[in-house]
């Protein structure tokens, strides 16, 4: 390892610490791609059903193995114990999908020959040798892994380089997929910084997996670029939410709270600004305000906590900083608004700002934390429009009246996902491709494109003729009388379904 550097792993909530892992070297990055490629390629061989059958396998350890996830996931992130189980169950889930489904997606699809009843094609998926994931610390199991398992029954292997805020959840991830069977060398771990670890995975990996920031995540981009490797980049969201003046307001005040507070905030699909009709405005901002201020915070590691801790000092500075900037701006807090040094040196309140200006930072930019703007609107036509004026497109939430008109209000959302009469709910449908439009990123995570991803498409093409017939197929199509053939070929061919 690096000189015998390490990573120190702090307990956000107490300060305490609560592990470590060796900072990789250059020579250590290069080590795990050797291994990964040396496996892969026995990996690979394998049938995609028996790749998928180690997916169920695992799904079953982590079931099992739940309340030790927990302990670790909320041990170096803080976050409440319920949110800690929204990683374990939609990791469970994507398992269970893929464990499912992915042999089905994967399997080999026919095509239209180019001369109908002479030739066949047929479309194959050939995985990419190794997939190099760098994820976040916001969901630190979830995002680890979760790619890693869509990677792995695509039949590729896998090199992680965690977050060094967060890197044991990874470790934890990789040691139940090798106790459901998976080969060790198939998932290798690489700790250290983005900016060093990452860059050297990026120069080796044949396909690169992105969590992060929009800015990042174009320093990723333009660096898988220069190699021409493909990569897919969940970024950055500042994620709208609409409401229609005869919503429920119950189902509203419930949803803005799940979708704005849920893992303090920290979630790229975090509902962060809601446009609301004036005749439902002021109801929604007193019952959301209420809402807000009775729910529990960061008291303990167990059941009752509502919001947890941010990730760290760092981070939550920046979250109380653009906060205090957008009050001085002229917003007002009507829940929240402070840090809260005194439940945790990273605690800050489940935050309802109303009165926000366009030109206060908050306004445009991502937060990542427990905060949400209401703004008054007078036509859902405005609503939309203020909604897509932004430069990302990840996430939305719709609430409406009618089912009817939820779902014309989504049709003109700019968002990857949308989500009607309910709270963010893309991690919840893993059968479901999720991704951002604009400055949220490029490619799909779960879902048939989140797992195709992973490979190359491989056209293979022949005769039905048992030596090839060659000669018989130049000959259809250099012949004079080509034209007649091809009709009448085609008539044969439109009336005979086993022969498309």
């Amino acid at each position: 390892m690096s000189d015998d550097a390490v990573i120190t792993v702090h307990d956000p909530l107490t300060g305490d610490v609560v592990g470590s892992v060796p900072v990789a070297s250059e020579s250590d990055v290069d080590a795990a791609f050797v291994r990964a490629r040396a496996a892969q390629a026995a990996w690979a061989g394998h049938a995609a059903r028996e790749r998928a059958r180690l997916l169920l396998r695992f799904h079953d350890v982590l079931l099992r193995r739940m309340d030790d996830v927990l302990d670790v996931i909320q041990s170096e992130t803080g976050k409440a114990r319920r949110d800690a189980l929204t990683e374990v169950m939609a990791v469970a889930s994507v398992a269970r999908e893929y464990g499912l489904r992915g042999p089905r997606i994967l399997k080999p699809q026919r095509r239209r020959g180019g001369i109908p009843i002479l030739t066949s094609s047929r479309v194959h998926r050939v995985p990419y040798p190794v997939v190099g994931v760098i994820s976040p610390w916001n969901y630190p199991f979830l995002l680890s892994i979760g790619d890693a398992i869509a990677a792995l029954v695509a039949g590729s292997a896998v090199v992680i380089k965690p977050a060094e805020l967060a890197p044991l959840s990874a470790v934890l991830a990789r040691r139940l997929l090798v106790d459901a069977g998976m080969p060790p060398e198939l998932v290798q771990l690489v700790q250290g910084s983005g900016e060093q670890v990452g860059g050297w995975l990026i120069e080796r990996a044949d396909y690169v997996c992105f969590t992060g920031s929009t800015r990042v995540g174009r320093i990723v981009a333009e660096a898988a670029g220069r190699r021409l490797v493909p990569c897919s980049l969940e970024l950055g969201g500042k994620n709208p939410a609409i409401v229609t003046a005869d919503a429920d307001l119950d189902d509203v005040v419930e949803g803005l709270v799940a979708g704005a507070f849920a893992n303090s905030g920290q979630s790229c699909i975090s509902l962060e600004r809601a446009y609301v009709e004036r005749g439902i405005y002021e109801p929604l901002v007193a019952a959301l305000s209420a809402r807000t201020r009775g729910l529990t915070l960061a008291t303990s590691d167990g059941w009752r906590t509502d919001v947890g801790s941010l990730v760290g000092t760092d981070h939550a500075g920046k979250v109380a900083e653009q906060v205090a900037r957008a009050i001085a701006d002229g917003a007002i807090a009507v829940a929240g608004g402070q840090p809260r040094p005194d439940l945790g040196p990273a605690v800050f309140e489940p935050t309802v700002l109303t009165n926000v200006p366009d030109a206060t930072p908050l306004a445009r930019e991502e937060t990542f934390g427990p905060v949400i703007a209401l703004y008054p609107v007078d036509t859902i036509d405005e609503a939309i429009a203020r909604a897509n004026d932004t430069e990302y497109g990840l996430n939305a939430s719709i609430w409406a009246g009618s089912r009817r008109d939820a779902r014309r209000i989504a049709a003109q959302v700019h968002a990857g996902s949308v989500c009607m009469n309910a709270t963010p709910l893309a991690y919840a449908a893993p059968a479901a491709e999720m991704g951002g439009w604009g400055q949220s990123g490029l490619g799909r995570r779960h879902g048939r494109d989140g797992l195709l991803r992973f490979t190359k498409s491989q056209s293979r093409l022949g005769s039905f003729h048992s030596r090839g017939g060659f000669d018989a197929i130049i000959g259809a199509i250099t012949s004079p009388k080509r034209p007649r053939l091809l009709n009448r070929a085609y008539a044969l061919w439109r009336r005979t379904p086993l022969a498309r």
